[in-house]
Order: structure tokens, then sequence, then C-alpha cells
């Protein structure tokens, strides 16, 4: 095993260990992908402000979160198909979020289920959800985050429609994925990955199968996801999911003053400043050169 002593390392091994169409799924953006490399290369033009002779004894990164305590303010934003980057990768991501004390997502696109994660962590976690048009089925994955006592909501509310993800159309990535001879093939080199999806049985989208309405198998639900996200998606149809959930309220995907003014409006108790890490809208701004804006927008009201 080689020594580990920064993000580079972790990602030249997850490179070598997963299948190309997963990795490509993480570590790419939409169209060109100008706004996914601009996400990382604008926060490389911000620099620290050095000071000295200044006690640091007794300091420490703790603070709050929507009221909660967490060991820094920093947290795991959700990712669909983490367990196919790994055999039950929501459980072990939400298990280390949970040991250095920094809050945890799970994605409504994930393949283990919220009660999986929930009888594998001893500690609350957040409930990302899209903006589906199903009334039911948001209904009842509110009420299911609400038995695995979910510590707070997430609704993303920047993909009204699929960004047009280049390396996704040609690694066949879907929900669910598309294989190909060229990426079975691929498959096959990654032994370590392999064995342990063979000995899981959480292969599919554990939220969504058996769930949804007529998605009792893998194959069923690539129709249920053509036909599920909401275009007509609007403010007043966020007022009717904060009715569907009483807990902490988190906006995420607001990259304008007025939609963070809007969410303040709906109910929110926090935004997350994200363009969907580059994956929907390119040329949008990076996130990091639209935070001041909405920062001046809303400032501590939420």
């Amino acid at each position: 095993m080689p020594v580990i002593t920064n993000i580079a390392d972790l990602k030249q091994i997850y490179r070598r260990r997963v299948p190309k169409m997963f990795y490509d799924y993480a570590e790419s953006g939409s169209w060109t992908e100008q706004t996914f490399r601009e996400n990382t290369t604008d926060f490389d033009k911000i620099y620290l402000r050095q000071r000295v002779a200044i006690d640091m004894t007794g300091r420490s990164t703790a603070t709050k979160m929507i009221g909660q305590d967490v060991a820094m303010p920093v947290g795991l934003a959700p990712v669909g198909l983490t367990g196919m980057q790994h055999a039950d990768g929501e459980i072990k991501a939400a298990r280390a979020a949970e040991k250095f004390g920094v809050p945890f997502t799970l994605s409504t696109m994930s393949i283990c289920s919220i009660e999986d994660v929930a009888e594998n962590t001893t500690k609350p976690f957040w409930m990302q959800v899209y903006t589906l048009k199903d009334d039911d089925f948001m209904q009842r994955l509110f009420d299911r985050a609400r038995d695995a006592k979910c510590s707070a909501a997430m609704i993303t509310v920047d993909l009204q429609m699929l960004g047009q993800r280049h390396k996704d159309l040609k690694n066949g990535l879907s929900a669910p994925p598309k294989l190909t001879p060229k990426s079975i093939a691929n498959m096959m080199t990654k032994v370590q990955w392999g064995l342990g999806m063979l000995g899981t049985k959480r292969r599919f989208f554990g939220n969504i199968v058996g769930h949804a309405k007529g998605v009792t198998d893998p194959s069923s639900l690539s129709t249920w996801t053509a036909e599920a996200f909401d275009q007509a998606l609007d403010w007043d149809r966020i007022r009717q999911f904060r009715k569907m959930w009483d807990g902490p309220l988190i906006i995420k995907g607001i990259m304008d003053p007025r939609d963070a003014r809007e969410a303040l409006n709906v109910g929110a108790d926090a935004i997350i400043v994200s363009n969907h890490g580059g994956r929907q809208l390119d040329g949008a701004l990076s996130a990091i050169r639209a935070l001041p804006a909405i920062v001046d927008a809303v400032g501590d009201k939420i």
C-alpha cells in the first residue's frame, strides 16, 4: 500500500481500482467541462492571509451546521452511485463521516437504501431528494428519512433535466448502467472492485427499486427515470415539499442571489451554493465565484 498524504494520492488509487465508467461519472462535467474545471481553478485563485505571533493554543475547527455540532465546517455531499464506486460505498462513506464528526448526505440515487445506511450507522445523516413529479413517492421518501432519524432533508433544485455529460454518454452510464463488451472488459480488470461487488447484495438503486410505482427491477428503473424529474418545477412546488418535511431543510443548487432570497422565503434553513459539480449547466459560474453575491443577498438570515 503506497503512502497516502493527500487527495491526489487517493485519486490515483481510485483510477486504478474502479471501472472507467464509474470513475468518469465522478471526475467529469457536462458539455465542454468549463464549469467543472473552474470549480477547482477558481478556488486556486483564493489565497490565505498569513498572520504570525498569535496564540494558537486551544484552536479548534469545531462549529455548528444547521444547529448541529460538527468537527469542522465540511460535509460529504450527496453522490449518486457511490455503491458502484465501492461495494456498500454509501455505508462506508457514512461511517467515515461519522468517525470524523462531519455530516454525510445520502443521495436519492444511491445504491444502498436509507434503511441500509441507518442500520449501519449510529448518528443521524442528511437525506438528499430530487424534485420529482410523483407526490406519493416524494412523501414516502420524506417519511422514510424521518423514520431513519435523518437530521435534515436536502432538496436538489438544479436537476429538472439531465445535463449533457459526454463521458457518461460514451461509457453508457445511465440509471441503470448500460453494459457493453468494452465496459465489461474494463470491469474484469478491476479484480478487487469485482470481488467486493460479488460479496454484497446491494447492487441496485435501493431508494427507488421496490419503492417507486412500477419499479420492481433494474429494467423498469430506466423508464421511470426518464419520466420522473419535474421540468415544471417552481417555488410553489418547493413549498409543497416543505410541507412534506417538518425538519431542517437545505436547498442545494442555488447560484443566483434572487434564488437565495426565494429559498429563504419558502422556509429553507440553509442553502448550498452549487452548480452540481459542473455536471448540469456548462458555462455557469463556479460555485465559489457565485458565493459572495449570495452572501450579500441573504447574509446571516439563513
